[in-house]
């Protein structure tokens, strides 16, 4: 279920094509089972981000922030619509 007002699209090493993250939920699932980076502060960050969505204490936009930032410290490609 869609929780941002504005999707970002990644693409993942060896990936050819985009994928479109719309919500907490679905960037949760790819930090946990396809991310190349598991480890750092920007991931850490941004899973902490997502349990405090579910938990009621974050904005889900505020939490994608956090995406946007562990994307770019795996050097995972994200292009932000909002930009």
């Amino acid at each position: 279920m869609p929780d941002w007002t504005i999707p970002l699209h990644i693409r993942l090493p060896g990936q050819e094509s985009l994928i479109t993250v719309r919500g907490t939920g679905h960037a949760a699932a790819l930090l946990a089972e396809k991310w190349p980076v598991t480890y750092g502060l920007a991931f850490e960050n941004a899973l902490a981000s997502f349990a405090a969505v579910s938990e009621g204490e974050l904005l889900p936009d505020e939490a994608r922030e956090t995406f946007i930032d562990a994307a770019d410290a795996a050097g995972v490609l994200c292009i932000d619509d909002e930009a």
